[in-house]
């Protein structure tokens, strides 16, 4: 079924392409220099050049330097365990304040280097264009400069990020290939459903009101290894994704956008966190995942809003637990309200409130995963109560997050089988399980601009988990503790950004996560033991200390 997909799909776009060389000649474009240096096509760069040949050319960059110091982010489960071990010894004391980014896995303090080189081109006709960016970004030290940009010479991440090539087809129509951004429902609405820059393949139209965008996206290959001997004779397990989202904007303002979204899953064993750690993952599942939904904009005057609604279902097969095929049906909603009372002399004030709410799996003795999660979980993204300063989402083990997501996709409640995930993290540690408990998050906050080039930001975003958990310990991963549900506790975030020119910024953060009675719980049963004579639990300490996270950005971007 896949390969007759996927030759079909060759088969239309190879002949949209060449009608698009037969309308080549009448169906030229005579836009302004100016216009062009517009274009979404050209990319990010601001510096152009026009060749003799008529191409015109952008070249950027964009570098951050971003000092952090992060206090607590086990919320003091490392200070509680005293003379106990986490698995032995197999793990160090500190493994709950560790947290993967995209700069690594990382601790306590560090300062961020990330840094981006963009190059574009397309010819004044728009029959084609080409957008590609550079990327470094690593802790700074003396070693992750000298060693051409990681902790040693073989773990360096400077390469290529993004590449973008596009063709015009006929019916304004282009053909996208590459690995650049593309989500159904990032920065507009919640980020319940994907936002990432996975390869792929895509078609999009634009037609006055309305568009649309379809693609197919690789987010793991397992016909690829870095060594001969790991090679399977596997032609159908990977991760395949495919989706697509129709825009229509009926009225200046508003925006409708329905999308669908199928992520095929054959390369994720069943398993927690604790099991992929200690290597007793259990069987590899035939796992069809659906996300369909639309979310909605508009703005009324000084009134801004979006609400989103979102079904997930599929199948997972061949699990290897208790009922070998379980059912796929959970749901997700979000939705916020955001007043503009900019002042007469230009001071911005923008107060807002939202909601997030996501369903839970209420009961591990049935055939059916109602814990949802997206195809990668992303509320960091959000632009009301999202933020990359954010201790939820930037992986935060004893919350159950990932990075970009606020959902706790690493607990559950015994059927730890994935329907979707960060893909960095999915057949590594336990991430987007189907049985975890679902979030129910508010949310208030304010902008401030009480000039142009200054703009402060502040969010406080409670969180509730909707079903109970099942936590084993890594003391004693035989001690197994129901986890009721309840409040997880609340994070406030704030920024204050400083405009220095058009091109240089600097931003000051402050967050802090005040845990809640399931944090509290969640820890004591992280660190319990049993009683060699009876075998009873004997709860661990309750971690109760806030977290903390202090940083600073230095922008420069052109």
């Amino acid at each position: 079924m896949k390969k007759i997909i996927l030759q079909t799909a060759v088969a239309l776009l190879s002949i949209a392409m060449l009608s698009s060389m037969a309308f080549a000649v009448s169906d030229t474009d005579s836009t302004s220099d100016a216009e062009l240096q517009k274009d979404i096509l050209m990319g990010p760069g601001q510096v152009f050049l026009e060749t003799k040949h008529d191409i015109l050319m952008s070249y950027g960059a964009r570098a951050r330097i971003i000092p952090t110091s992060e206090t607590d982010w086990d919320f003091g489960l490392t200070d509680d365990l005293g003379s106990m071990k986490l698995l032995g010894g197999g793990l160090t004391q500190n493994f709950f304040k560790n947290h993967i980014t995209e700069t690594g896995w990382i601790n306590n303090n560090y300062i961020r280097s990330e840094v981006q080189l963009y190059f574009t081109a397309m010819p004044k006709d728009k029959m084609w264009s080409f957008y590609a960016a550079l990327e470094y970004d690593r802790p700074l030290e003396n070693s992750s400069v000298d060693e051409r940009g990681g902790k040693d010479q073989f773990s360096s991440n400077f390469g290529l990020e993004r590449l973008h090539g596009t063709f015009k087809l006929p019916m304004n129509m282009r053909l996208h290939a590459g690995y650049d951004i593309w989500g159904v429902d990032v920065i507009d609405a919640a980020g319940l459903v994907y936002g990432d820059d996975n390869p792929g393949f895509w078609v999009t139209g634009d037609y006055d009101k309305w568009s649309f965008n379809v693609g197919y996206f690789k987010l793991l290959e397992n016909n690829f290894q870095t060594d001969v001997n790991k090679l399977r004779d596997l032609s159908d397990s990977d991760r395949d994704l495919y989706g697509g989202y129709l825009t229509f904007t009926p009225e200046e303002g508003q925006k409708i956008q329905p999308f669908y979204m199928y992520d095929r899953i054959r390369d994720v064993s069943t398993g927690s966190l604790l099991n992929y750690i200690m290597g007793n993952t259990g069987a590899t599942p035939k796992t069809d995942s659906h996300h369909i939904g639309a979310y909605y904009t508009g703005k009324f005057g000084k009134l801004e809003l979006f609400v989103e609604g979102v079904y997930q279902f599929g199948k997972a097969e061949e699990t290897g637990l208790a009922y070998n095929d379980y059912d796929i049906s959970a749901y997700a909603f979000s939705g916020d309200i955001a007043l503009k009372l900019d002042t007469d002399k230009g001071f911005g004030i923008k107060p807002h409130i939202g909601f997030l709410y996501t369903t839970g799996d209420d009961d591990p003795n049935d055939d059916e995963l109602g814990g949802y999660t997206g195809v990668e979980n992303a509320q960091r993204f959000a632009q009301y109560f999202g933020g990359e300063n954010t201790i939820i989402g930037d992986t935060n083990l004893v919350l159950g997050s990932v990075l970009y997501g606020y959902l706790p996709e690493l607990y559950g409640n015994g059927t730890p089988i994935a329907t979707g995930g960060l893909q960095n993290g999915l057949g590594r540690f336990g991430n987007g399980r189907g049985d975890n408990p679902g979030l129910t998050m508010s949310s208030v906050g304010i902008t401030l601009a009480p000039e142009r080039f200054l703009i402060l930001k502040s969010n406080v975003n409670s969180f509730w988990w909707n079903e109970d958990i099942m936590v084993n310990s890594f003391v004693d991963p035989g001690a197994a503790t129901i986890v009721e549900s309840g409040y997880t506790g609340t994070e406030w975030d704030n920024e204050i950004m400083l405009a220095t020119s058009k091109h240089s910024f600097i931003k000051g953060q402050f967050s802090c996560f005040f845990p809640g009675g399931t944090v509290e719980d969640v820890t004591s049963a992280l660190t319990s033991f049993r009683n060699p004579a009876t075998g009873a639990v004997i709860p661990g300490a309750k971690s109760d200390d806030t977290a903390y996270r202090l940083g600073m950005e230095f922008i420069w971007m052109f």
